[in-house]
């Protein structure tokens, strides 16, 4: 395997909780002395790389919060710049004492230009975090999948590891 591959490999959270649960492994097999693993044992291993999966999702879900504030505070931003612009504008007309429509539809659209700019900012963040959304959620999924089928070949690799040579079991 290339430098380059493993680097990939260690970016993956899947790889992450193998890691985990080899490492979990290794400990318990170390302390049992050659004992198959007990039920007990069974159960650490899945609570450690359990709490690795934890990790990795709250990871994933760390920066999405951020396509959260777009969504919610974009729109808001631009109404604000809006309802500031037509103020200003409706200041200066007030001063000049002319009500004239060439005079207020600049300043109106330049205030409009605040909200599509929100808006601009908030629908594609919208896009995004649903996409996201699903991504982390079928990710998610795969890592629990993952787990279930790593610590049934950990405990099972565990007792075939543990277990006499068949010609050992013949002698007896």
């Amino acid at each position: 395997m290339s430098a380059a591959e493993l680097k990939k490999m260690k970016n993956s959270p899947l790889f992450r909780l193998y890691e985990t649960g080899v490492e979990e492994l290794e400990i318990r097999m170390g302390q049992l002395r050659g004992r198959s693993l007990s039920s007990e044992n069974v159960e650490a291993i899945r609570a450690a790389i359990d709490a690795t999966q934890v990790e990795e999702n709250q990871k994933l879900d760390s920066l999405m919060v951020l396509l959260t504030i777009a969504i919610a505070g974009g729109p808001f931003i631009g109404l604000l710049g809006t309802v500031i612009g037509v103020m200003k504008t409706f200041g200066g007309v007030a001063l000049a004492g002319d009500v004239n429509v060439n005079a207020i539809a600049p300043g109106i659209a330049a205030a409009l230009l605040a909200t599509v700019a929100g808006l601009a900012c908030a629908i594609p963040a919208l896009f995004g975090y649903n996409y996201l959304n699903s991504q982390i959620s079928t990710l998610s999924d795969q890592m629990r999948i993952f787990v279930d089928r790593l610590v049934t070949r950990l405990a099972e690799q565990a007792a075939h590891e543990a277990a006499p040579p068949p010609q050992q079991l013949a002698a007896e």
